[in-house]
Parts: C-alpha cells; sequence; structure tokens
C-alpha cells in the first residue's frame, strides 16, 4: 500500500510539474508572437491604436455623433436599430479628461492575422462604484479598406481567455496605486 501511495504521490507531481512547464512555454509563445507581430504589423497598429483610443474616448463619454463616425456600416445599423433616441446627444462630456489618466488600453497584437485583419483591444475604466470594468473592441478594414469599429457593443472575442487576457502590448497602463 505504501508502495502505491508513494507511486501516485510521484505521478502526481509529475503532471503537475509537465503542465506548469506547459503553460509557461505557452505564455512564452504567445508574448513572443506579440512582440513579432507587433514590429511586422507595425504600420497597421499604428493607425488602429489612435483609432481605438479614440473610440474609447467617445464611447466613455458615450458622444453618439462621434461614435457614429468610427463604427462600420453593420455597427452603424446596429446603434441605430438599439438606440436611435440617443444619436445626436452626447452624454457625458469631460467624462473621459475626469479619468485623469485612470485606465488601461491594452492591443492583443499577438492575435492579428493577415487573413484575419481583425486587431482586437480591451479598455479598461472604473464604474461609478469604482470597479474595473472592461470594454473591447474590434476594428478591421471595410469594402474600402478603412479601419473601422465593428460594433459598438464589443464583446470578447472568443480567443481571449482567462489564460491569455493580460497578454499582448498594454498602450496605457493603469497607475499603481
Amino acid at each position: 500500500m505504501y508502495k502505491k501511495s508513494t507511486w501516485s504521490l510521484f505521478l502526481l507531481l509529475a503532471m503537475t510539474f509537465l503542465m506548469a512547464a506547459c503553460s509557461a512555454e505557452n505564455e512564452e509563445g504567445t508574448k513572443a508572437k506579440s512582440v513579432d507581430n507587433a514590429e511586422k504589423y507595425a504600420d497597421v497598429f499604428e493607425v488602429t491604436d489612435e483609432i481605438a483610443h479614440d473610440f474609447m474616448v467617445v464611447k466613455t463619454e458615450q458622444n453618439y455623433p462621434e461614435i457614429l463616425g468610427y463604427l462600420s456600416s453593420d455597427g452603424v445599423e446596429e446603434l441605430k436599430e438599439k438606440k436611435s433616441y440617443l444619436l445626436d446627444s452626447h452624454e457625458y462630456p469631460n467624462r473621459f479628461e475626469e479619468l485623469e489618466g485612470n485606465y488601461e488600453l491594452r492591443r492583443y497584437d499577438n492575435f492579428y492575422s493577415e487573413e484575419k485583419k481583425e486587431v482586437y483591444y480591451r479598455y479598461r475604466t472604473p464604474d461609478d462604484q469604482n470597479v474595473l470594468t472592461n470594454g473591447w473592441i474590434i476594428i478591421k478594414p471595410n469594402d474600402e479598406s478603412e479601419w473601422k469599429v465593428e460594433s459598438f457593443y464589443g464583446e470578447r472575442p472568443e480567443i481571449i481567455n482567462d489564460s491569455n487576457a493580460e497578454t499582448g502590448t498594454v498602450l496605457h497602463e493603469l497607475p499603481k496605486e
């Protein structure tokens, strides 16, 4: 019996070690791809980073006339269907300024590919109770090759999960407290 429990303990430790090694290897591979993509697609990211930042600002302020200019045609139609009564309003002027830099903007350059041509961003801002909330921005080219935000209601892309949510490039870091 003692030999069985020793053997079981050994197997458990070996499996744990292998899982940890694979996880670290996967994380290093994701970071390496992020660096490679950041360099390889620098021209794309130069354009989309500015769009993502500016969209985050107008969305934070709920400046709907400005938001419409960033959205794809499908995104405009979706917003008109769901919030047509707000399209002429700018609900919270200066709300972004009031954050005083208390936000994070992250680009997931490690998931960009020539085939899919989608650039993913996550921004984090505090809500009214000072709890950080995530917003998602997906930018892709339209038929005229202009980079547009896919939807006002950006959802976390399926490819991004808890194990890789902190990868990519931080364009603006939350201040350390």
